[in-house]
């Protein structure tokens, strides 16, 4: 269901030497001083951690500038994700899709009935107004009443922004639109923006900002992601502290062990190493996307993206065999049959250097002029 498992890709393809761009983790490790950090909490192993991260608690509301009782972190979005869930206990949930399937999962897993949002492989573009014009596309009276026929009795709205698969932006009008429809209708939203750090500058801006007079909205963050953590697992949510107090009930106290707490507070303690990322990864995707064009694959389409990975459509019902040809040269993809809401098939790849995007380029004109040769 997920891109990561190196484990059983090094079992299917016989191989311990693996280019993983099949899960969307910055590809330049965690801040240097992290290593160091690691190796003194060692000795904190032998105690339970701190239940209430505290101190990771107090560096987040520094580097953020959020108060510490707004924040909750957990072991990873996923636990997050289930936590809310199972706290609120939402009998309907609408969720867009395609997206990450622990939404759905999550909320089936307290018997919610749950209704889908149709995005298909252009993510939020196919939602957005358009120079603020409220009724600007779609039959039946626009983007505005779409919504409001969407959210009609649901409980609790999941949205991602900078989203996955896709890796398309939710407008800011466009969500203090929904913002304030669903505060209306009684609905809380949980807004997963566990990619946003990879935005550049001048788009990246976050939800966070909206907390403090809207009570019902919970704001998902990852430091697994960005920072380079996805084996430490760190997941940080947002919301009113009442709310908070409602989800502690609902969550293991010790899931944050010692490291992961440790390796927070000093990745949030390198104020240079956000930058640095953003700009090897905009060098990396701008290499991709001109190498892509460049190689003239006519039977793939490249989607554009606004982050760290992109989706790529395969025009032929080829996706498997290329996906495994790409396995055996040592390059893992996601396949995105799992992901519902997808017609087509498709696959997404994450950007990561230029040789392992070098590789990707390779493998996709070996397996195409293979494809060729056999129909000589």
């Amino acid at each position: 269901m997920h891109g990561g498992n190196l484990r059983r890709a090094q079992e299917l393809y016989g191989s311990s030497s693996l280019i993983d761009l099949s899960a969307n983790i910055n590809p330049f490790g965690p801040p240097p001083k992290v290593w160091a950090s690691l190796q003194q909490g060692m000795k904190d192993i032998v105690n339970y951690p701190d239940p209430e991260s505290m101190d990771l608690r107090k560096a987040l509301s520094n580097h953020l500038g959020l108060p510490a009782d707004s924040i909750m972190v957990g072991n990873g979005a996923g636990e997050l994700i289930f936590t809310i869930v199972q706290a609120l206990k939402p009998k309907k949930v609408a969720i867009p899709i395609p997206t990450f399937s622990e939404y759905e999962r999550a909320a089936r897993s307290t018997g919610s009935e749950v209704s889908y949002i149709p995005l298909g492989p252009e993510g939020w573009a196919k939602f957005n107004r358009r120079n603020g014009d409220h009724e600007n596309t779609r039959g039946e009276g626009g983007v505005d009443r779409e919504w409001r026929r969407y959210l009609e009795g649901c409980d609790l709205l999941f949205l991602c922004s900078p989203h996955n698969p896709t890796g398309s932006v939710l407008q800011k009008d466009t969500f203090e639109y929904i913002l304030t429809l669903t505060k209306e209708l009684g609905c809380r939203i949980l807004f997963d923006e566990s990619f946003v750090d990879f935005l550049p500058d001048e788009s990246r801006e976050s939800t966070r900002v909206y907390l403090k007079n809207n009570e019902h909205l919970i704001v998902l963050y990852s430091l697994t992601k960005f920072y380079s953590l996805p084996g430490l697992r760190l997941g940080t949510l947002f919301a009113h502290p009442s709310l908070l107090t409602l989800f502690e009930q609902y969550r293991d106290p010790w899931s944050v062990n010692v490291l992961a707490q440790q390796a927070g507070i000093t990745s949030l303690e390198d104020l240079n190493y956000p930058d640095s990322v953003r700009e090897k990864l905009r060098e990396s995707r701008s290499y991709f996307y001109r190498e892509f064009e460049l190689a003239n694959l006519l039977e793939l389409r490249l989607w554009p993206s606004s982050v760290n990975f992109a989706l790529i459509e395969v025009l032929n019902p080829t996706t498997g065999a290329l996906i495994q040809h790409l396995g055996k040269q040592g390059v893992l993809v996601r396949d995105c049959a799992s992901f519902a809401g997808l017609s087509g098939n498709f696959i997404r790849v994450a950007i990561k250097d230029t040789p392992a995007m070098q590789r990707l380029i390779d493998g996709l004109k070996g397996f195409y002029s293979k494809v060729e040769r056999g129909r000589d």
